[in-house]
């Protein structure tokens, strides 16, 4: 029988591999916050915290320095290790990525309803407010990579190594929209309050309505795309 407490420290574990593999958060040779710091982010005790970096340090991916803190082993290759490959995107119409997301992404919101651990929806929260925090301070790049996060954040609460692998191939394209988007304020900010809405629904566990908003939110970039289409003609 496997313990509950294990279960958790196991999800913990995929939560910190994912902001290293997934969100870039970390990087090879980077330090983590310290455990205090790091526990409360996640909504778990130190204790099970120790344990999910106690497993990723014997699958390789941390090491622990004494007195210094906890590392990203800066030997592991995580994108051989995730089978990643390089992919050149140039030329390809950022209208048949979105059309892709569109496919995919509602689903992945309606699992992370289902399946996102209290650290990984305090985790979507936070950078929900970042992305909004961006857009008042006018940085449209970081505004991007705060955006790809957030999506980036739901995908990885599916828990499904091959979503973890799919989604930064389909995520180049939220640049190429948001470039678009940001020419109308409003196109924005409509943006903004779905994904607040998609939170709330995750955060309910409405896993029906959380695919239907983002479905929603997928098409009204479609629809950002076009508009920009028509006017260049």
């Amino acid at each position: 029988m496997v313990r509950k407490g294990h279960v958790l420290s196991e999800n913990v574990a995929e939560e910190i591999l994912s902001m290293i593999n997934i969100e870039k958060r970390f990087t090879p040779g980077s330090r983590l916050p310290n455990e205090t710091d790091f526990s409360n982010e996640l909504n778990v005790s130190r204790t099970t915290f120790r344990e999910a970096v106690r497993m990723l340090v014997d699958r390789g991916v941390l090491i622990i320095k004494r007195g210094n803190g906890t590392f990203v082993n800066p030997d592991y290759n995580f994108e051989d290790k995730l089978g990643f490959e390089k992919v050149e995107y140039t030329g390809i119409d950022e209208r048949d990525l979105n059309e892709i997301r569109l496919f995919i992404e509602p689903e992945a919101a309606y699992l992370a309803a289902l399946r996102a651990t209290e650290g990984e929806i305090k985790r979507m929260a936070s950078l929900c407010d970042s992305v909004e925090s961006e857009f008042k301070t006018g940085n449209i790049e970081d505004r991007q990579k705060a955006e790809q996060k957030f999506h980036l954040s739901i995908a990885s609460a599916v828990h499904n190594g091959f979503m973890d692998k799919l989604m930064p191939i389909l995520f180049t394209v939220i640049g190429e929209t948001m470039a678009v988007l940001a020419k109308d304020d409003n196109f924005t900010l409509m943006g903004i309050e779905d994904h607040r809405i998609i939170l709330d629904r995750i955060r309910r566990h409405d896993a029906d309505g959380a695919r239907t908003v983002m479905r929603f939110h997928i098409l009204r970039g479609l629809i950002a795309l076009e508009k920009d289409d028509e006017n260049e003609k």
